[in-house]
């Protein structure tokens, strides 16, 4: 479990609940999800003594889990006929195959509140904030034929989904569509996604809204994994150095782009890419440098001058090298290789990750187990390779045609190591490249 998945109003406290009480209910969970064969695990909280309820739920091919943290938590869950559904793959969306319906969340590709985007797209006056939720205002769609076409329904979430997606809150609004006639898990996503691009697209063109099926919340952090608890008073010194303003930008960029796993990606690289021209310059000055040393350099001869030439390799722009070129270079220049390895091997999750092929994301695994091995060259060729299926470029691909690595897929949302290791490097080139505080 992870401290994302957490929600606590800290403000809130609760009187204890009756153990009694406490016990019926677990003991009611247990024999439903049994009769279901749906798997029900015990694990630790975030305080000590502290237990969570966790409730694996299909997801096709997968286990997605939901945490109940308290008796409300199990009773709320345990009001709705939780094992009619199933998730569907990368949404916080569910199906009933019996009941023929699907339903997920949506959320706005902008910054609007749900309770905002409710006004918006209802045109209700903040004064109407009030009304209860079963008298919120919904749109209703019919088919236009009764050829098994789903009728279409946006408003506020169900208790079912509110349930099984967790935190949802009031105004948070779920497209619906009632009378899918599906049996299968990829037709039911099909169905959604094919439905809510027209429809959402639609929405975009007579409102200006954008909206989107909300992601599926996934593990952003390890397992176990816990923030810095270090006090800022005990660390905190004054400034003594100062980073280029263009590249330190870029990492703030990147370190708010919550949720965007490409863009972050993206942003980070580019820290490290800004730094380019001047570490793979200072790599070829010095391969220069060393060959004209040589006491048997000639330069009236055809073949030494060829090797200057292969020492700067210029690129079909005229510029000296290719970017996999500079991108080594600045590593070897900015990060220190035991620091490197240092990283990579504090966290077994992110050891393994990055030590396996991540289908669909690279083939290229770091071999972390070699220990003697300097793996910052491993690494640029492994960040390089996903920098060019974000980007969509072909040029200077080692493997021919390069795989695209699209928003909202499920590589996408598998980049949490990798965003983690580009961010390390990127902090290494800026400290690497920093000059003196002058003020």
């Amino acid at each position: 479990m992870s401290e994302e998945d957490v929600f606590v109003d800290e403000e809130e406290f609760e009187a204890p609940a009756n153990p009694e009480e406490v016990a019926a209910a677990r003991k009611e969970l247990e024999r439903r999800c049994k009769e279901a064969n749906i798997e029900l695990r015990e694990s630790e909280g975030f305080i000590d003594g502290e237990t969570v309820l966790e409730v694996g739920m299909p997801a096709a091919r997968e286990t997605r889990w939901v945490y109940l943290f308290d008796l409300e938590d199990m009773k709320r869950f345990l009001s709705i006929p939780f094992e009619r559904y199933v998730f569907l793959e990368d949404y916080a969306a569910i199906c009933s195959y019996a009941d023929a319906e699907i339903e997920a969340v949506i959320r706005p590709l902008n910054s609007y509140s749900p309770r905002i985007l409710y006004r918006k797209l209802f045109s209700v006056a903040a004064k109407d904030d009030d009304i209860p939720e079963d008298e919120l205002i919904r749109i209703v769609l019919s088919p236009e034929t009764s050829s098994g076409t789903p009728e279409i329904i946006i408003g506020p979430a169900s208790d079912t989904l509110k349930s099984l997606s967790r935190g949802l809150i009031r105004h948070r609004l779920s497209l619906r569509l009632s009378g899918a006639r599906v049996s299968q898990h990829d037709q039911a996503l099909s169905l959604l996604e094919k439905i809510s691009n027209s429809l959402f697209f639609q929405i975009d063109l007579l409102t200006d809204i954008s909206l989107s099926l909300e992601s599926a919340r996934r593990r952003n952090r390890p397992r176990g994994a816990r923030s810095k608890a270090q006090s800022i008073v005990a660390g905190l010194q004054y400034p003594r150095t100062e980073y280029d303003e263009a590249p330190a930008s870029l990492y703030w960029y990147a370190k708010s782009a919550i949720g965007m796993p490409l863009l972050q990606f993206l942003a980070f690289y580019q820290v490290i890419e800004f730094y380019f021209p001047t570490y793979y310059q200072a790599e070829a000055n010095r391969k220069i440098r060393a060959i004209l040393k040589d006491p048997t350099f000639r330069s009236d001869r055809d073949a030494d001058l060829g090797r200057i030439l292969g020492a700067i390799q210029l690129n079909r722009s005229g510029g000296f090298g290719d970017e996999r070129s500079h991108l080594k270079a600045t590593l070897v220049e900015c990060v220190d290789a035991d620091g490197l390895r240092q990283f990579l091997e504090e966290n077994e999750e992110r050891k393994s990750f990055l030590s396996s092929k991540a289908k669909g994301l690279t083939e290229h695994k770091l071999p972390i187990a070699n220990p003697g091995l300097d793996l910052r060259n491993d690494v640029a060729d492994r960040i390089y390779d996903i920098r060019c299926k974000i980007v969509h470029t072909k040029s200077d691909s080692r493997d021919g045609e390069v795989e695209l690595l699209l928003p909202f897929s499920k590589e996408a949302e598998q980049l949490y190591h990798d965003i983690s290791l580009v961010e390390f490097l990127a902090r290494q080139v800026l400290i690497a490249a920093s000059t003196p505080l002058t003020i």
